[in-house]
């Protein structure tokens, strides 16, 4: 089974917010990169749900979560634990998901998504449906499929890209070549660092320093 990277962030006001100081930043991690799962509600109503990994949840996290959901149903968290382990982990509610984070494996299954989205017959049908599901539980919930890399931008699906992904790259993009220009205090502070940074990552424009005593625009800084 592959090691799947998707987390997401709750909304405030959501039930589990008594526990998430045990998880790093407030993420939880999720297997699958979007809401799979359906169930019906006591009241009969279809519900999507998004079901907490398993695998990837330290022992604290687990015991937590299971005694929270056992306060709320009025029940054993033993018997709770039990459930998530038969059911392959908890159930959370799509109502409480605010946003998600997620590696190569939650692109890749989110362009395959988009992919079905586009080429099934329109509405898609149920059949459809539950074929495209048995795909994706069978290669990547139960199988070993291995997501290609993503180093830029320019491995992420046109569709999936936003301005907020694309900036996270550039300041990835940035920290490593701080880091690995070992740099002194000196090169930092008089904005060496930073001119080769941006020439680095803005490769189309030529960025240097200037001197206090070279001529220069007072409106460039960077020529």
């Amino acid at each position: 089974m592959t090691k799947h990277d998707t987390w997401v962030k709750l909304k405030p006001g959501n039930p589990y917010e008594p526990i998430l100081d045990l998880f790093p930043f407030g993420m939880i991690p999720m297997r699958d990169p979007f809401p799979l799962e359906r169930m019906t509600a006591d009241d009969g109503e279809q519900v999507v749900l998004w079901i907490v990994d398993l695998d990837r949840l330290k022992s604290s996290q687990a015991t937590a979560i299971s005694q929270l959901i056992a306060s709320v149903r009025n029940a054993n968290s033993l018997e709770v634990a039990q459930e998530a382990m038969a059911k392959g982990g908890f159930a959370m509610k799509h109502e409480w998901i605010d946003s998600m984070l997620c590696g190569p494996e939650g692109f890749q299954r989110q362009k395959e998504l988009a992919d079905f989205f586009e080429t099934a017959p329109q509405p898609p049908s149920a059949r459809a449906y539950q074929e495209f599901y048995n795909s994706q539980h069978e290669r990547w919930i139960q199988g070993d499929e291995v997501p290609p890399p993503i180093n830029t931008i320019e491995d992420v699906d046109p569709r999936l890209r936003t301005p907020e992904l694309e900036q996270h790259f550039k300041m990835s993009k940035t920290e490593s070549a701080m880091a690995n220009g070992n740099y002194s205090v000196m090169d930092v502070l008089t904005g060496r660092a930073f001119t080769d940074a941006l020439n680095i990552i803005d490769p189309e424009n030529e960025y240097s320093l200037v001197g206090y005593d070279d001529e220069f625009d007072e409106d460039e800084i960077y020529e």
